[in-house]
């Protein structure tokens, strides 16, 4: 599977996102509430000081711009020359750079939904795959549980030594860790969720949504297609550029003979180190897009070679329950075939979790820095 290219920008260019912080509900815990996705992603809106802090910088922004602007009468246009020049055209870039600020406090208040809504899936989805781990789980220990008292039974006839039956016990507590380590991983996904969306910690929910396969219908030209929309229209791209117009006013109303200790030459440089940064940024996004597009169709192949590998086991479960019905065959076989089938059902299901995570990860690149971790194979 290949590795989404980290999404690395300075500090210039992206004022970083920080890991939401949520206040908490006080409400009381209803173990049977259903939840959809959208039910959780709109309590996560509500639930989000990052997203009420960035909604107050917006207006924030906007009281400073209008202050800074109210005192300028006029604009400056070109170079200067001298002290009083210098004095107009910093008043000049102040009012621009506020109104700059102001356009960046709105676009990050979109990154800012947009992290959470890729948090929100990803937790949301942890949950079922946590649950379908634990179900795995609990088949293995029924299964490992009948394999222990067969093997008890033919070593009390002599037909197993103490050694083989020691190993058959050890499966069996080896499977006993596995279901309390998946008990312990489904209470931890359900500890990040309800962080996320602002409920108790002992909250749980009937989750509903859960991920179904839809052919990911997007062509290589499709693709490229994507990719110049989804960068025209980026939060960051945008953001990058509004920095480089900062950039470029240091050229622009460039002044000489004054008390800046910065010459033209290294303004120039300035301007196009910032432009580069700008490139970057839309290379970066280009590439995830790419990275994120074969990692889902690889995943489809996946996914259809395993429904496959599905149907075998369903055929092999339902010979081994024919020949236990009838009599010529043993209840160890069943149980067997039915872990079998468990556990190609919850490779199919973390497919198609990985699938549901990466088709918003396509959709927003610039949260996907980690979505390579959900974009290799089921084991």
């Amino acid at each position: 599977m290949k590795k989404l290219p980290a999404f690395v920008l300075s500090t210039a260019l992206l004022f970083p996102l920080s890991l939401p912080v949520y206040a908490a509900e006080t409400t009381s815990v209803v173990q049977s509430q259903s939840l959809t996705y959208e039910q959780a992603l709109e309590r996560a809106f509500n639930a989000s000081i990052p997203l009420k802090n960035a909604a107050d910088e917006i207006d924030r922004s906007f009281e400073i711009r209008q202050t800074i602007g109210s005192g300028i009468q006029s604009y400056p246009i070109g170079v200067g020359n001298g002290e009083k020049e210098a004095a107009e055209r910093a008043k000049a870039k102040a009012l621009i750079q506020a109104d700059t600020a102001w356009g960046i406090s709105k676009r990050k208040y979109d990154l800012e939904k947009d992290n959470i809504i890729y948090s929100v899936k990803t937790a949301y989805n942890n949950v079922l795959k946590a649950q379908k781990q634990k179900e795995l789980a609990e088949a293995n220990v029924k299964n490992q549980e009948v394999q222990k008292d067969v093997a008890f039974y033919k070593a009390s006839e002599g037909a197993l030594s103490q050694y083989e039956l020691s190993q058959e016990e050890g499966k069996y507590e080896s499977a006993l860790k596995q279901k309390a380590a998946a008990d312990k991983a489904l209470d931890d996904a359900w500890t990040k969720l309800n962080a996320l969306i602002g409920a108790p910690q002992e909250a749980r929910f009937a989750l509903v949504d859960e991920p179904q396969f839809k052919p990911f219908e997007r062509s290589e030209t499709d693709l490229e297609n994507d990719i110049t929309y989804v960068v025209s229209n980026s939060d960051l791209v945008d953001m990058a550029e509004k920095q480089l117009k900062i950039q470029r006013l240091n050229v622009e109303l460039y002044t000489y003979n004054a008390s800046s200790s910065t010459s033209y030459k290294a303004e120039e440089i300035g301007v196009r180190q910032v432009a580069n940064k700008v490139d970057d940024t839309k290379k970066n996004l280009a590439d995830g897009m790419r990275a994120i597009y074969y990692s889902i169709k690889q995943l489809e192949d996946q996914y259809k070679a395993l429904t496959i590998e599905l149907k075998k086991a369903e055929e092999t479960l339902k010979m081994a329950q024919v020949r236990y019905d009838t009599g010529v065959g043993i209840k160890a076989d069943v149980t067997a075939a039915e872990l079998a089938v468990a556990d190609k059902k919850k490779k199919i299901f973390d497919t198609l979790i990985q699938l549901d995570n990466l088709k918003l990860a396509y959709e927003k690149p610039w949260v996907a820095a980690g979505a390579s971790a959900g974009g290799g194979s089921a084991q």
